[in-house]
């Protein structure tokens, strides 16, 4: 980070405040309001990274958060109660990234975000036939995906494996949604092995 690249970040550094909440603000819309994916979600994190070395260049210091760790994040076999588990916990953290007040607070509620969304896209992996009309950026949307489960649930379709054997051709929604996030695990793996070599 060189002082140039600070201040075109932060051009008037008597206005920090309002403008490192101007920044913030810009995340948090993204990452409140964009389906969960993520490569763009890292990328995010990266730019984010660097509106905090920009502060700390210009001397504006940050409350310490402690370093990221993954925290324990444990679905049921039981698909509804983990969907709606699931549900629950990103709303939890989208609270808490609106809360957020700093850049290294922000980077920590989003990388647990990330993880408990990477957990529970873990859940659906399985052998699809096709998955050539999958979007990764159209996500069901969220009443239709729990009343769905409600759906299998009152037919004996209880668990993941009772759910990836079952006949879905009366949930086409749900089916593609679960392709959707398999596919999203496998991309995620995918990502990994590239960012690793």
């Amino acid at each position: 980070m060189t002082l140039e690249e600070a201040k075109a970040l932060f051009p008037e550094p008597e206005d920090f405040e309002d403008q490192l909440d101007e920044h913030l603000f810009g995340f948090k819309q993204f990452f409140l309001t964009k389906p969960i994916l993520t490569a763009t979600f890292k990328s995010r994190l990266l730019s984010l990274f660097k509106i905090n070395d920009a502060a700390e260049f210009l001397g504006f210091d940050f409350e310490d958060v402690d370093p990221f760790n993954s925290p324990h994040v444990e679905f049921s076999p039981l698909v509804e109660t983990s969907v709606l588990l699931y549900f629950e916990w990103i709303a939890a953290q989208k609270l808490k990234i609106t809360q957020a007040k700093t850049p290294k607070r922000l980077i920590h509620e989003v990388s647990v975000m990330l993880h408990i969304h990477k957990s529970f896209c873990e859940m659906w992996v399985g052998v699809y036939e096709d998955d050539r009309d999958v979007l990764l950026s159209k996500p069901i949307d969220e009443v239709d995906f729990i009343q769905s489960i409600k759906r299998c649930s009152a037919q004996g379709i209880s668990t993941f494996e009772d759910l990836k054997m079952a006949n879905l051709s009366e949930e086409p929604m749900l089916l593609k949604e679960m392709k959707r996030l398999s596919l999203q695990h496998k991309k995620e793996q995918e990502w990994m092995s590239a960012t690793k070599n």
